[in-house]
């Protein structure tokens, strides 16, 4: 009977073990994906300024022409 406790507990600690090491992984990936979503928002960031100041020297060359008409 003792024998068989032990091996329960030890099959219990591989579980454990495992299950751990996997958190750890899902972890990981977790905070991998983090930093890329960071990364895809800044460039979106700085997408959405170049857009913004295209469209003001737009706005800024097309008013002094509708002026002068």
């Amino acid at each position: 009977m003792k024998k068989k406790l032990k091996n329960f507990a030890k099959k219990k600690q591989k579980i454990n073990k495992s299950i751990h090491k996997l958190k750890n992984k899902i972890i990981l990936k977790e905070k991998k994906l983090d930093k890329i979503s960071i990364k895809v928002a800044s460039v979106e960031k700085k997408i959405a300024e170049k857009k913004a100041k295209k469209l003001a020297k737009k706005k800024t060359n097309q008013n002094p022409a509708s002026v002068n008409n």
